[in-house]
């Protein structure tokens, strides 16, 4: 196995981990004074595909690492989904999360007040070390799937010619069989003077 798909096997089962695991950490952090809320990505459908698309690139990178055949091939696609995925969601929710806080309040507390809340600092919204995991997972599986172009499969053994000992093929006729053996030596002629068996 190359180098180049080495290292991209690894930075897809490493970026899969990331995004599976970064998945069931917080997301974001909401606070209000003394009091702090952390909201896990697990809890919404952003992590659960997240977590999916880290166990694509797992599999995806496992296969290439463990040398299986054909895996590099194989991995390609499923770093490359894994990872716009991963990175897709991670990021979707990174610049939607004040919305996304806003509509979960909103049968709570009227919109206007939290819009207040988070412009004066009474309420503060920050993103959480796991949102930050699962993007920079979804990248090492992006990445992953470039470094992997261009990287050819090994070829196969060469099959073995050995054959049945003794027997030999000639190319030119496609006839085989046991190679010719040399005929039986001729007999001594008699010495002069005496007759042959016929007399």
């Amino acid at each position: 196995m190359s180098g180049r798909a080495s290292i991209a096997g690894v930075l897809a089962l490493v970026g899969g981990l990331a995004a599976a695991v970064g998945s069931f950490l917080p997301w974001a952090e909401v606070s209000a004074g003394p009091i702090t809320e952390q909201l896990r990505g697990i809890d919404g459908w952003e992590g659960k595909a997240a977590v999916v698309a880290g166990l694509l690139m797992i599999v995806a990178g496992a296969r290439v690492v463990a040398g299986s055949n054909r895996a590099i091939t194989r991995m390609r696609p499923g770093a490359a989904i894994g990872g716009l995925v991963a990175f897709g969601v991670g990021l979707y929710t990174a610049l939607t999360a004040r919305e996304q806080l806003l509509d979960a309040t909103q049968g709570q507390l009227p919109r206007a007040e939290v819009e207040r809340a988070l412009d004066s600092g009474l309420l503060e919204l920050s993103i959480a070390i796991g949102l930050i995991v699962v993007i920079a997972g979804g990248a090492q599986g992006i990445l992953a799937a470039l470094l992997s172009i261009g990287v050819s499969e090994p070829a196969p053994p060469p099959a073995s010619g050995g054959g049945l000992r003794g027997w030999s093929i000639d190319p030119s006729s496609g006839a085989s069989g046991p190679p010719p053996t040399a005929g039986a030596p001729a007999p001594p002629p008699p010495p002069p003077g005496e007759r042959g068996p016929s007399g």
